[in-house]
């Protein structure tokens, strides 16, 4: 059984959003965006540590936006792939054929009640009135802000329980001994803690002011000691050590607690779920705090395959997203004031073209799903410029949550699409290339025809005679390809990025690399691209903003006007 689909319709950030999910999903966004409420709607249906009263609706939990305030709350799960024998028994008919069922939560903000429904469609939802599904269905969650040990404490007390319940007859047995010598030797101990003379003196004075306040505390002593502690008292009190080589050590930071926490979690999960008939769905927040960046890519490793159920996880860390496809990455945005999910979430529009890049997965692609622009460009050299001509034109990449990533070549297709699905607003820049096609007498407008089918217009023909990127300028070809192509952020070197640059930039670069003609130094920077480029840019930096009016600094200032564009 799995999780399809969450409808979201007047529930605090989302006015009507439709998120799909896979069987391992990550949802990323920015801060504020909804990712927690989104998880809080699964958790109203499906969570059984929130109680009834946990359930019932607040007026913050219905949707205002500047144009309308939402009187009712819908939240809609379609489940699917249903074949346990105890979840349809449970469900009785409310199980398609297909295996799939719905459960939908419905508040009033009128009288800030709620009902529930389930139904093997939409058409044919019936109220219940409770959520009696939840003895065989449920969410297991961990909040983003957790105090790890009191939750380590709480966690603990819990696997020993279930492991205490699982003990055979003879384990039993053997146990109750041992609880029988534990209490002697409490009691021993006790003696021996008594007979401390500071522990005696600590309480000498309480004993004298009790007495002057009653006649009945003349024979009363208040003392310290362990006589109150009952052999179950000692065991509850255990605490969570840890050993390194065979000697004891401290658990130590909050990011090694964190860990030790999800394995809690897992190994109590793993003892305590018939998972043979009970249906478990993992939610988890921020599941990387207070870990370094390898730690962070394991545990989210970890989590997708080890627990034993369909899991969601949202996270804002390019360490964790690296292990998700894209395909199973729920990215949440704004859209005229509500939030929804770009591709209604997990979308299997991206699936294919995401085989074609995996093996160019990366920490930098990550950065791109939390990004609200991308700048695309062909390599080191282009990002190496680009960040420098940034800053020089006062446009704060960070502060605008922009990014400038290279394609390693010129697969800007496939990134382009995954872009588009998730909904990320992209500008890029490519090269001027023309080349000759193997075994015949033509050449093909390679850049150009790259930036019109991106456009979604029809590319140039093949030439007969050899052409050379020069060629379309003089003739108006790049002209008017820029001019069809710009709007849409699609960006086409004259000739490429250093023959650019010079041309737009000629002097201090000719002085800066001690050369006397704009070939020789463009000769230069073609070697060793982004080293050269790198020490070209220490020389050159305070004359970058002379760039700031023309070609090479345009498709900066689309990435600027595009991300505000889908941020209203």
């Amino acid at each position: 059984m799995k999780v399809s689909s969450l409808h979201l319709k007047g529930f605090r950030n989302f006015k009507d959003a439709h998120i799909n999910f896979k069987a391992s999903s990550l949802v990323v966004g920015s801060n504020d965006i909804g990712k927690s409420n989104m998880l809080h709607a699964l958790r109203i249906v499906l969570d059984k540590s929130l109680s009834e009263a946990d359930i019932e609706p607040s007026e913050l939990d219905f949707h205002i936006n500047a144009n309308e305030i939402c009187d009712t709350v819908e939240i809609t799960i379609k489940f699917d792939q249903i074949i346990e024998d105890a979840v349809i028994s449970v469900l009785k008919g409310n199980v398609s054929d297909d295996g799939e069922t719905y459960i939908r939560y419905s508040a009033q903000k009128s009288d800030l009640s709620y009902k529930l429904f389930v139904g093997h469609s939409l058409e044919d939802l019936q109220e219940v009135s409770s959520r009696f599904y939840l003895k065989y269905v449920n969410l297991k969650y961990i909040q983003s802000q957790r105090d790890l040990e009191r939750f380590i404490r709480k966690e603990k007390k819990q696997l020993l329980r279930i492991a205490q319940q699982l003990l055979s007859e003879e384990d039993i047995e053997a146990d109750e001994e041992l609880f029988s010598e534990i209490s002697q030797d409490l009691s021993t101990l006790n003696g021996k803690v008594s007979q401390l003379r500071y522990v005696t003196s600590a309480t000498s004075d309480v004993n004298e002011e009790l007495k002057k306040l009653a006649h009945h505390y003349a024979d009363y002593e208040v003392q310290l000691d362990t006589g109150a502690i009952e052999v179950n008292d000692f065991i509850d009190k255990l605490q969570l050590g840890a050993k390194s080589n065979g000697s004891n050590v401290m658990l130590g930071g909050d990011g090694r607690n964190n860990q030790i926490l999800l394995a809690l979690w897992k190994a109590k999960s793993a003892i305590e779920h018939d998972l043979d008939n009970e249906v478990v769905f993992y939610v988890i927040e921020e599941p990387g705090a207070h870990l370094h960046p390898h730690q962070q890519r394991k545990l989210a490793s970890y989590l997708t395959k080890e627990l034993p159920g369909q899991t969601i996880i949202s996270s804002h860390s390019p360490q964790i997203t690296v292990n998700f496809k894209p395909d199973s990455i729920v990215r949440l945005r704004t859209k005229n004031g509500a939030t929804v999910a770009a591709s209604e979430g997990c979308s299997d529009c991206i699936a294919e073209g995401w085989e074609d890049m995996s093996y160019r997965m990366s920490i930098l692609p990550a950065e791109a799903f939390f990004s609200s622009g991308i700048f695309l460009v062909e390599g080191p050299s282009e990002v190496l410029f680009y960040h420098e001509l940034a800053e020089q034109l006062d446009i704060d990449l960070d502060f605008e949550n922009l990014s400038i990533l290279s394609v390693d070549g010129i697969s800007f297709k496939v990134y382009i699409e995954i872009l588009n699905a998730l909904e990320i607003p992209w500008v890029m820049r490519t090269d001027n290339d023309i080349s000759k096609i193997p075994n015949k007498d033509q050449w093909q407008y390679a850049g150009i025809n790259r930036c019109l089918r991106l456009a979604n217009i029809e590319p140039f023909l093949h030439s007969e005679i050899m052409v050379k990127p020069q060629k379309t300028i003089e003739s108006g070809e790049w002209e008017s390809v820029s001019d069809n192509v710009n709007d849409k952020g699609i960006f086409l070197s004259k000739i490429d990025l250093e023959t650019d640059l010079i041309n737009e930039l000629s002097e201090p670069i000719l002085l800066a690399l001690g050369k006397t003609t704009i070939p020789s130094a463009i000769d230069y920077l073609q070697k060793k691209k982004a080293l050269r480029m790198r020490t070209l840019l220490k020389h050159i930096r305070p004359d970058l903003n002379q760039l700031s009016e023309g070609e090479l600094a345009k498709p900066l200032s689309k990435l600027v006007e595009v991300s505000k564009e889908v941020s209203i």
